[in-house]
């Protein structure tokens, strides 16, 4: 604001003087132009000075909002895990297997009793596993009986698909134990399914057939753990594996169930001559073993 007027009052300045007007004067004028734009050109400091006070104080209000924001946020958030920690707690308590699956029959979470009762590694368990590879798991180590495991995981897979699973159901384990099923659909789709165990005596016959059944399903499978073994098909032989192991687990073989766990793991590190020793080592008769 002060160079246009300091301009102006020199452009006035000497038509001034050309018009007569003594210098004394113009001096006089030209100050006073001068004065004038010294004193706009304060008026001008002064409101740009409010203006950015203004835009200070927006600022700090804006910030103060979002601190305000993100302290609500954070205490949110806080009891939001502390509820998680509680909710986990109680569910880890339970003496029930809980398992919950998305709408997509995913797996969404579970507590630490889902996978002794539903007869699955706890390592294999992970965090959108599709609920067929849980299923295909259980019928692998017998949880359904001797069935074939790619026809009885489609079997159970329609009756999801279908909406005709059962809600409620019991059904006995091959160790002759007896679990309760009651599975709840959420309000967006999946379910969530209570395993609880039912306290029950098996009969000795059912126990001996059971048995036999078992024997017969490990001299089935035991052939096809040793060719996988001997032609390095690691992929073959830890799966065979693993079928064995639930086998092994469900029939109460303790060493046979921890030597196919060492089977597992040498497969999955690809150790083929480590896989070939124990491979080579297995008994026909585990039961004996044990």
């Amino acid at each position: 604001m002060l160079i246009p007027l300091v301009a102006l009052a020199t452009l006035l300045a000497p038509p001034a003087l050309a018009q007569g007007m003594d210098e004394p004067r113009a001096g006089l004028v030209l100050g006073g132009l001068m004065a004038v734009a010294a004193v706009a050109a304060a008026v001008a400091l002064v409101v740009q000075a409010r203006r950015l006070r203004r835009r200070d104080l927006q600022l700090h209000a804006r910030n103060a909002h979002l601190a305000a924001a993100n302290a609500e946020l954070r205490q949110v958030t806080e009891r939001a895990e502390a509820k998680a920690r509680m909710l986990d707690g109680v569910l880890a308590a339970m003496a029930d297997g809980i398992l919950v699956v998305d709408a997509e029959l995913r797996l969404a979470g579970w507590n630490p009793r889902f996978p002794d009762y539903a007869g699955v590694p706890r390592r294999a368990l992970r965090i959108g596993m599709p609920l067929r590879e849980v299923i295909r798991l259980q019928a692998e180590a017998g949880e359904f009986g001797m069935v074939d495991p790619e026809a009885e995981t489609e079997r159970r897979m329609k009756m999801f698909h279908d909406g005709t699973v059962p809600q409620r159901l019991q059904r006995e384990r091959p160790d002759g134990s007896r679990l309760e099923l009651r599975r709840t659909p959420l309000p967006g789709g999946g379910y969530v399914t209570l395993y609880t165990p039912i306290l029950a005596t098996p009969s000795a016959a059912g126990g001996d057939a059971l048995q036999a059944a078992f024997r017969q399903e490990w001299a089935r499978r035991i052939p096809r753990l040793t060719a996988a073994a001997a032609d390095g098909d690691a992929a073959e032989a830890r799966a065979v594996a693993h079928a064995l192991r639930g086998v092994a687990a469900n029939a109460g073989w303790a060493k046979a169930a921890h030597m196919m766990e060492g089977i597992e793991e040498a497969a999955a590190a690809g150790a083929l001559t480590q896989l070939r020793m124990l491979a080579a080592g297995l008994p026909q008769d585990p039961a004996a073993w044990n």
